[in-house]
């Protein structure tokens, strides 16, 4: 097989170069939805490109939405299989579960899949959705530090202090007395 150099030329473009100078121009499908023919025909394949938030809706709970989505994607072409090593980065809109705000966090997920070169379709999308599903945090906190809402008024306690007494603030201050 001959020796290859992948150059990216745009998001969603790719455009490959073999010894004997033979160009070609690949256009990423929005769907991730690739044939194995032009894969093996290319002798593998290096990629990115930029998703639509919309094809991503439905990932995470409500309200946590992701905003920005770029996907990396490197086909390699072996006798009779291709070997996909993929990344998804790009940014998430989540509700912390402590203070209930919103706030923007950054995300980045790899994933390694193996596929039959007699596979028609190799559809990256669904791939995506399920190692975005599978990396989703139970409970999103706007920072590590977070002291939540006073359950007694509710403010918020990252903006200050409350007037609420200490007493108040236990959940087990209606035990108090009880047992004795």
């Amino acid at each position: 097989m001959a020796e290859q150099e992948f150059y990216t030329l745009e998001f969603g473009k790719i455009e490959y170069m073999t010894n004997s100078s033979f160009y070609a121009q690949y256009d990423v499908p929005q769907d991730l939805q690739f044939k194995t023919s032009d894969i093996v025909r290319m002798g593998g394949l290096v990629c990115s490109t930029q998703l639509r938030p919309s094809n991503l809706e439905g990932v995470l709970e409500k309200p946590n939405e992701i905003t920005q989505a770029e996907v990396s994607l490197t086909f390699s072409v072996a006798t009779h299989e291709i070997l996909l090593r993929g990344k998804i980065s790009g940014t998430r809109r989540i509700e912390c579960a402590r203070c209930l705000t919103t706030a923007q966090q950054p995300f980045c997920e790899e994933f390694v899949e193996t596929y039959s070169t007699k596979t028609e379709i190799i559809d990256i999308m669904s791939l995506v959705r399920q190692t975005l599903a599978l990396t989703d945090d139970i409970r999103f906190l706007c920072n590590t530090q977070c002291k939540g809402l006073c359950p007694h008024c509710g403010k918020n306690l990252n903006e200050g202090s409350c007037n609420c007494k200490p007493e108040n603030l236990s959940p087990f201050a209606v035990l108090k007395g009880k047992f004795k």
